[in-house]
């Protein structure tokens, strides 16, 4: 095996082999002895692997869309993981539920730890949840969990205060499979009924801010606002008082005649006198 063929195979132009897998291992081993080690775990082999052209036995990822549906490569699941969790699928049907999740946890907590890496390990620190995996919890009945976002992922999720003031508090469907049923209840279909007939119904915000007399929450009577908004209320305020009109006589300037228009105007009446 020559580094032409390590090289194909690091570029996925030719199928590894467990060969390529422990050697490459071994190199990692060097400066972060940890992150070998996950991966040895992660393709099945070990050291005594080298020599070994058998092919690789790891399944990786087979599409963009198996990055973001959970469940580690080749499966989906409810949580985001970086490694196969073949080991956590109880039923083998391909998709790793919440209830499969936490039992592995619990049960297998060093291997959980190993799917818990990088972007994956990331996703669920914002608190997201993988795409499908509300419709899939809802698939599983009463083996179903109400899972949903948390964190950031839930605020934007959300559309932040104003989507929850919005939605008159109530979670959107970005942010739990069902709103009414808490979460990590069972998705029961007796359950769900049960929560969302007793579920009370939030006003909208349009039935917060509409002031129409009479309308369902409404706490204002516009009957009550005389002659401001209501017209043909008899409440109307009384009509202002006539303007004050004050009769300031004008005043008179005297005519001033010059001295000697003064004369002659005595003049010719003295001639008319005459």
């Amino acid at each position: 095996m020559g580094f032409f063929d390590d090289l194909a195979m690091g570029f996925g132009q030719k199928p590894k082999t467990k060969d390529y897998e422990a050697r490459t291992a071994r190199t990692m081993a060097k400066t972060n002895p940890q992150a070998a080690e996950q991966y040895r775990s992660s393709r099945g082999v070990t050291s005594a692997d080298i020599g070994n052209m058998d092919p690789s036995s790891y399944v990786g990822y087979q599409s963009l869309a198996d990055m973001f549906d959970g469940g580690g490569p080749s499966r989906s699941g409810a949580r985001f993981s970086s490694q196969n969790t073949g080991a956590f699928d109880i039923n083998n049907d391909g998709y790793v539920s919440e209830k499969e999740y936490v039992s592995a946890e619990t049960a297998m907590p060093e291997m959980f730890s190993q799917t818990q890496g990088g972007i994956a390990a990331l996703s669920n620190a914002f608190g997201a949840r993988p795409r499908g995996s509300y419709a899939q919890e809802r698939g599983l009945g009463a083996e179903g969990i109400n899972i949903g976002t948390s964190g950031i992922a839930d605020y934007l999720a959300g559309a932040g205060m104003i989507g929850s003031f919005i939605r008159g508090g109530a979670p959107s469907s970005l942010q739990r499979v069902e709103g009414n049923v808490p979460l990590g209840n069972s998705l029961d279909p007796a359950a769900v009924q049960f929560f969302n007939e007793e579920a009370v119904e939030a006003p909208s915000l349009m039935d917060r801010l509409r002031l129409t007399s009479g309308s369902a929450g409404s706490n204002v009577d516009l009957s009550k606002i005389g002659g401001v908004l209501d017209r043909t209320s008899t409440n109307a305020p009384p009509a202002p008082n006539p303007p004050v009109v004050v009769d300031i006589p004008l005043r008179r300037t005297p005519i001033n005649v010059a001295p000697v228009e003064q004369l002659a105007y005595g003049g010719i009446v003295s001639l008319g006198r005459r």
